[in-house]
């Protein structure tokens, strides 16, 4: 079996849609608009091609943006400037660098991950004490999933020929449950595109506990 470290990853930036960003980005930006994040340094944690981290940046004193894809960083080092800087790093050479945030986000990342409790402490072990963390990841409910089989989207949905696809399908009770459990307090849960009970991504600020 091949190990998944930032030599050999590489997801596929200009065959996969991201359209995503599109409706993200508005969801993001009404949460952030009410926080007072402007003295505060962001991480980004599997910022892909950089663009919905670039918007978002203008929130804060200093972003940073991190991902294991080369092809991305690439992308996104191009929208580098003096309070944003993108790196090709993966989470465990940021905490052996011994620096943590105030702030991390992660948008549709943590349906990509294996072992999701592993990714979500080491987010831990990178925030500052009442750190917040926010964290997108698709919406997956009854309703939804009901719908997606009567119109026969089941292999379009659940695609397992998407190189480096999802292979972790959270509601928002799997979701929750996996973010207490990481120690993790939930403070804010939105929906972002289309509408509930149907919506594409559901988005969850979180506060460490100790």
């Amino acid at each position: 079996m091949t190990n998944v470290t930032k030599k050999n990853f590489d997801y596929d930036w200009v065959n996969n849609n991201t359209f995503h960003h599109n409706y993200l980005v508005k969801s993001v930006i009404n949460i952030l608009k009410d926080l007072n994040t402007s003295d505060t340094e962001l991480l980004d944690v599997g910022c892909g091609n950089g663009v919905l981290t670039s918007e978002i940046s203008k929130f804060f004193k200093y972003t940073t943006g991190i991902d294991l894809s080369e092809t991305g960083i690439d992308f996104a080092q191009k929208l580098n400037n003096e309070k944003l800087n993108f790196e090709n790093i993966s989470l465990d050479e940021m905490i052996e660098k011994k620096k943590k945030f105030k702030f991390i986000t992660s948008f549709e990342v943590i349906e990509h991950q294996y072992l999701p409790d592993d990714f979500l402490n080491k987010i831990y072990q990178l925030l500052e004490d009442d750190g917040i963390f926010l964290v997108t990841t698709p919406y997956n409910g009854y309703i939804k999933s009901l719908i997606i089989s009567i119109l026969g989207k089941h292999d379009w949905h659940f695609n397992p020929l998407w190189r480096h696809g999802h292979i972790k399908f959270f509601s928002i009770n799997t979701l929750t449950s996996i973010l207490n459990d990481c120690n993790f307090q939930v403070i804010k849960k939105r929906f972002s595109g289309r509408f509930y009970p149907v919506s594409c991504s559901m988005m969850f600020l979180t506060k460490k506990t100790k």
